[in-house]
């Protein structure tokens, strides 16, 4: 293929992601989907058409589709870290934590984040490893206090006070060990 055609399969194909983009972030899922194939069949050797499906799928409630358009995103594009965080949503999300807490934590040694180390104790604490979940929620502050309590507040609302699988009794207790965090690393 010539330099020329590879520019314009490039072209069309940021095209294409840039316009899915705008369909997933309006919450129009399906339509996002099907332009993120299209993309995927435009440029196979792209991972991040494979990643947005993933996502896409996963807001869909599509967990094993998603799970798979993620393991092809990490194969095209082995060195990105956001396939993994993705597959950990929907582990989480269906409530396999041991996978959740294997795939964070390969991201995690390459990339330390607030994000995995809040997810990381959302599935500690989740399994009732309150001792191990409060190691991962202090070191997300460590990382970035202020973006680590706004993460909490986040991350309790899409996988904690959104899943009708958690009891009132168990989003109360996540609650409660988040507030208390919260409250002994905030300014006063």
């Amino acid at each position: 293929m010539s330099k020329p055609q590879e520019a314009e399969i490039d072209s069309r194909y940021e095209e294409l992601i840039a316009r899915s983009n705008q369909f997933y972030d309006a919450g129009d899922y399906e339509k996002a989907l099907s332009i993120y194939e299209d993309a995927s069949k435009l440029a196979p050797h792209y991972g991040f058409a494979w990643y947005m499906m993933g996502m896409a799928l996963f807001k869909m409630d599509k967990y094993e589709e998603a799970i798979g358009a993620f393991d092809m995103a990490s194969s095209l594009d082995p060195e990105r870290s956001e396939p993994h965080l993705g597959k950990s949503y929907v582990y989480i999300r269906i409530f396999d934590f041991e996978n959740a807490i294997k795939a964070l934590k390969s991201v995690y040694e390459v990339e330390k984040s607030v994000q995995t180390s809040g997810l990381l104790g959302l599935c500690y604490a989740l399994m009732g490893d309150i001792d191990e979940a409060l190691k991962w929620f202090v070191n997300a502050i460590d990382l970035n206090k202020k973006s680590a309590i706004k993460f909490f507040e986040d991350m309790y609302t899409e996988f904690v006070l959104m899943d009708r699988n958690i009891t009132s009794d168990e989003k109360v207790s996540i609650k409660t060990l988040i507030d208390k965090i919260v409250k002994k690393f905030s300014p006063q």
